[in-house]
C-alpha cells in the first residue's frame, strides 16, 4: 500500500477521502432528473477527472438486481488509477432497507428481541451476502445506538436496546456476519445518538453528558466492535458539551455553540483512535445534513473534519448534474489549499488515505479475480432473495415477535371463522393477503373468511367500523405508531376507538404495535397485544408471486403467523415501555413493560 500512496498525486489522495451519492442524474440533453441506474458518460467522466474513489448508492439506484450488479460493476469501470471503489449502502435491516430486491431482514430491535446472538449474526451474514452477490462492499450497519431516550425521533427501533451490554452484543455480533460475508461492517452513529431528542438530518442534536458517563454507557457497543474487528466507525452530528467544549460561530444565527463530534479531534482522535484503538475508516454521516451544514459552511467544517481525524467525508455536496461540477472542483481546491498552506498536514492526508487503501486490500478488492458482468449477473441472480436466505429471514423475524398479553385469545382460530382486520394503509392489508397465501401454498392454512378496513385519516368510528366488528368474529387491529405522537392524531385515535367500542359489545381485540413499540401501553387492556418493530408493508406484486425476489416488509407478516398459531415466538422487550401522556411524551420512572417482558407462543 505504500507503494500506491507513494505513486498518488494530492487530488487523487483526497478523492480516496471522499465518498458521493448519484441518486438521480439529469445528462445534458434531458429536462428533469431521474434516478439514477444506468451508468452515464458523465457520471463517469466526472469522477475520472475528479479522482473520486468511492460511491454511496441510495434506494434510487436500485431497480432489479441484474440492473444494480450492472451499475456497481460500471462504477468500478470507472477507475483508472487502479484503486477499486468502495460502494457502500445503508442496509440496516428493518425501517432503514434500500435494495429493492432480496432479503431485507426484520432490523435491529427485532432482532434483539430473538434474544438469540446466532439470529444476529445471521442477519448480518445473510445481508453481508446478498450485497457482496450484487457488488457492494460496504455496509452503513448496524446502528449501535442505544435508544435510551423513547422519544429519539431517528433512531428508535433501529437499536437493538436500551441497555449497553445488550446493544454491544447484537451489534457486534451482526458486524461479524457483515464482514465474513466479505462486507465491510460500519458501526454508528459514534460517539451514540440513542439518548437525543432531535433528529441530526434536521437539526443539531445536544447530549447532556460527562464524560464518565458516556465511556459507560455510549461508547460500550463501538468499543466491543473495534475490540472484535470491525473495519468502520461512522460519527454522528452530535454535541456533547461536558466533553467537548470547542466553540465555533454558527452561521445560521450567529452565536457560539459547541462543536458536534465530527468535527471534533477530541471525540474522532483522542477517544476513538487513542482510547478505543480503532485502527479502521472513519467515516463522517452525510455532511449536507442540517447537524453540520445549517451551522457550519462546507469549507470550513470538511477541514474541520480532517483535522480531527475523519478517513473518508460522505456526500459533501449535492451532485446531480454536470452544473454541480464547479461545486465538486472547489470542494476538492478548497482541500487541496489547506495542504499546501499547512491548515491541514500532509501527514493527515497520508495516514487516511493509507488506512482507505488498506480496508481495500482487506475486502480483496485489488486481488479480486477479473468477473465478467454477466457472469457475475448470473451469480446474483441466484445468490439475492434466495430461498434459504428467505427462510432464514421469516425465523428471524418471527421469533422477534413480542407477545405482551394473552387473555387466551392468542392464537386465533380462522378457518370457519370471520376475521376483521384494521390497518392504516393498504400494504398492510397486502400483508395480510400475502401471508395467508404462503400459508395456504404451504397446506398449513385453509381459506380464511376475512374484511379489511383502512383507517387511514380517520379519528373516529362510522357505522361500516361499527357493523365489521359487531360481526367479526376475530379482530385483529395494526397500529403504527410514530415518535412524540400526540394521542389526537388518527394513529392513535382511531385504534383507541376500535378497542373501546369492541370492549363496549363484548369483542376481543388482537393489537399488533407495527413500528414504536412504545405505543403499546395505551392498548395494556386488550385480551392480545403483540409487538413486530416495523411497520413496512408488501407490494402488490408480491402478493400476486409469493416466491418474488422483491424486497417487502418481513415483520408484519410474521406477527400475522403468530397470531394465527402457525410460528412460534418468544421474544423478549430490549427496552422499556412506560407511561406515554396525551402529548405522546414519556415518563420513563413509570414503567408499565420492564425490559425482558414477553410471552413465548409455540
Amino acid at each position: 500500500m505504500e507503494n500506491i500512496l507513494k505513486r498518488l498525486s494530492l487530488r487523487e489522495k483526497i478523492g480516496q477521502m471522499l465518498m458521493f451519492d448519484f441518486r438521480k442524474w439529469q445528462n445534458s440533453d434531458e429536462d428533469k432528473q431521474s434516478d439514477y441506474t444506468v451508468m452515464s458518460d458523465e457520471v463517469k467522466g466526472m469522477i475520472q477527472r475528479n479522482k473520486l474513489g468511492n460511491v454511496i448508492l441510495f434506494a434510487e439506484n436500485f431497480e432489479s438486481v441484474e440492473q444494480i450488479t450492472r451499475l456497481n460493476h460500471a462504477f468500478q469501470s470507472c477507475i483508472e488509477n487502479d484503486i477499486p471503489m468502495l460502494i457502500g449502502v445503508d442496509q440496516e435491516g428493518g425501517r432503514v432497507v434500500r435494495m429493492s430486491n432480496g432479503c431485507s431482514l426484520p432490523g435491529n430491535m427485532s432482532v434483539a428481541a430473538t434474544d438469540s446472538v446466532d439470529h444476529a449474526y445471521t442477519a448480518g451474514l445473510i445481508t453481508g451476502k446478498e450485497l457482496a452477490a450484487v457488488g457492494i462492499n460496504v455496509d452503513f450497519a448496524p446502528s449501535v445506538d442505544i435508544n435510551n431516550n423513547p422519544n429519539n425521533p431517528v433512531i428508535n427501533v433501529r437499536s437493538f436496546s436500551s441497555d449497553q451490554n445488550l446493544t454491544a452484543k447484537y451489534g457486534t455480533a451482526m458486524a461479524k456476519g457483515l464482514q465474513d460475508a466479505g462486507v465491510a461492517a460500519t458501526v454508528k452513529h459514534f460517539p451514540g445518538h440513542g439518548n437525543a431528542s432531535v433528529d441530526s438530518h434536521i437539526g443539531l442534536p445536544c447530549i447532556d453528558v460527562t464524560y464518565d458517563e458516556l465511556m459507560n454507557f455510549e461508547i460500550v457497543p463501538f468499543k466491543d466492535a473495534i475490540d472484535n474487528g470491525c473495519k468502520m466507525v461512522m460519527c454522528g452530528h452530535i454535541q456533547f458539551p461536558n466533553i467537548e467544549p470547542t466553540m465555533l460561530m454558527s452561521k445560521q444565527d450567529k452565536r457560539e455553540i459547541p462543536i458536534s463530534a465530527t468535527l471534533s479531534k477530541r471525540f474522532l482522535t483522542d477517544i476513538l483512535r487513542d482510547e478505543l484503538g480503532f485502527k479502521g475508516v472513519l467515516i463522517t454521516d452525510s455532511m449536507q445534513m442540517q447537524g453540520v451544514s445549517s451551522h457550519v459552511g462546507s469549507e470550513l467544517a470538511n477541514i474541520l473534519a480532517i483535522n480531527a481525524g475523519v478517513d473518508i467525508l460522505l456526500m459533501c455536496t449535492a451532485l446531480r448534474s454536470l452544473k454541480d461540477e464547479p461545486k465538486l472542483v472547489a470542494l476538492i481546491d478548497n482541500i487541496v489549499n489547506a495542504v499546501e498552506d499547512g491548515r491541514i498536514p500532509m501527514s493527515r492526508i497520508d495516514e487516511s488515505v493509507m488506512r482507505v487503501l488498506t480496508l481495500k486490500k482487506e475486502l480483496g478488492l485489488f486481488d479480486a479475480p477479473a468477473v465478467d458482468v454477466d457472469t457475475a449477473v448470473s451469480k446474483a441472480l441466484s445468490a439475492v432473495g434466495c430461498e434459504e436466505n428467505r427462510a432464514a429471514e421469516r425465523l428471524i423475524a418471527a421469533e422477534g415477535v413480542t407477545v405482551l398479553n394473552n387473555n387466551g385469545v392468542l392464537p386465533i382460530t380462522a378457518e370457519g371463522k370471520k376475521t376483521l382486520l384494521f390497518a392504516g394503509y393498504a400494504n398492510k392489508v397486502n400483508a395480510f393477503q400475502f401471508t395467508l397465501g404462503r400459508l395456504k401454498e404451504e397446506g398449513k392454512l385453509g381459506d380464511v373468511d376475512y374484511t379489511s378496513y383502512v383507517y387511514a385519516n380517520k379519528k373516529e368510528l362510522d357505522d361500516e367500523a361499527k357493523a365489521a366488528i359487531a360481526s367479526a368474529d376475530n379482530i385483529i387491529l395494526l397500529t403504527e405508531t410514530e415518535p412524540n405522537m400526540a394521542h389526537s392524531n388518527w394513529y392513535i385515535a382511531f385504534p383507541k376507538a376500535v378497542c373501546e367500542y369492541a370492549k363496549s359489545i363484548g369483542k376481543r381485540v388482537v393489537v399488533i404495535s407495527a413500528f414504536m413499540p412504545y405505543d403499546a401501553v395505551l392498548y395494556r387492556d386488550v385480551d392480545g397485544l403483540l409487538l413486530c418493530y416495523c411497520a413496512k408493508g408488501v407490494p402488490g406484486a408480491v402478493v400476486k408471486d409469493i416466491h418474488s425476489t422483491l424486497a417487502y416488509g418481513v415483520n408484519i407478516p410474521a406477527a400475522f403467523e403468530v397470531v394465527l398459531g402457525k410460528a412460534h415466538c418468544g421474544g423478549k422487550l430490549t427496552i422499556d415501555l412506560p407511561e406515554m401522556d396525551e402529548n405522546g411524551k414519556f415518563d420513563p420512572s413509570k414503567v408499565v413493560y420492564p425490559l425482558g417482558s414477553g410471552i413465548e407462543l409455540n
